[in-house]
């Protein structure tokens, strides 16, 4: 009884790993082609069926990988099979504990950024359907720090750089443009455009290759402070 429950444990391990990685793999490729706005847990598309994946894949991995160990314990031969359980378990437990020590940290809030920005931050009240906030990072630059926001659908669909107002670089090849009351920069390169603008003591740039100018200005007036 004994030994079925250490191979029912150590083959529940080893396959909910196996199971977990498959499943965020095939949900992932789903989602990334199939089901692009379905929507589940925070994400949408490839990291909301990844997410369903992974839970269906683990659960369904440890529960086969219980059942297989206490079959290979119940074996005449559990002795020759159970040393490549226990090696298949090491290797796993490792793996795990890899994985583990390098989850990446707690994703930064514009919350927490405004308590730390000598600057006010500003977020859009309009975005493009679909769209949605998704990474937040600080570039320090050694002149001045930099925010860096992108929206995304399947892939970075524009991006917004917010930062404490100097002196604007100007292209002098851009066009001159109202961004509700404030005079904008907007500048086109290849198949990117580039805004530049002024707001009440903070410097916003966005930048995309994917939409067009008109909801450039119409993301660009839609600018709040964020609350």
């Amino acid at each position: 009884m004994k030994r079925k429950i250490i191979y029912g444990i150590m083959g529940g391990v080893v396959l909910l790993e196996i199971g977990l990685i498959i499943g965020v793999f095939y949900g992932m490729f789903i989602g990334g082609n199939y089901l692009t706005e379905f929507e589940f847990a925070g994400g949408i598309g490839p990291e909301a069926v990844g997410n369903i994946g992974l839970i269906i894949g683990a659960a369904t991995g440890g529960l086969l990988g219980v059942w297989l160990g206490v079959k290979i314990a119940e074996n005449e031969a559990a002795r020759v099979y159970g040393k490549y359980l226990v090696i298949s378990f090491s290797l796993s437990i490792a793996s795990l504990l890899f994985l583990l020590s390098n989850i990446p940290d707690e994703p930064v809030t514009l919350q927490q950024v405004q308590t730390e920005a000598d600057f006010t931050i500003y977020e859009p009240t309009y975005v493009p359907e679909n769209v949605r906030f998704g990474d937040i990072e600080w570039v320090d630059t050694g002149i001045k720090e930099t925010l860096y926001l992108t929206y995304f659908k399947k892939t970075p669909v524009f991006e917004l750089t917010e930062s404490k107002l100097t002196e604007l670089e100007i292209d002098p090849n851009s066009t001159e443009v109202d961004i509700s009351g404030s005079t904008g920069y907007l500048y086109k390169q290849g198949d990117t455009i580039y805004l530049t603008w002024p707001q009440n003591g903070t410097e916003l740039t966005l930048t995309t290759k994917v939409i067009g100018e008109e909801k450039v200005l119409k993301i660009a007036r839609s600018m709040k402070k964020y609350e």
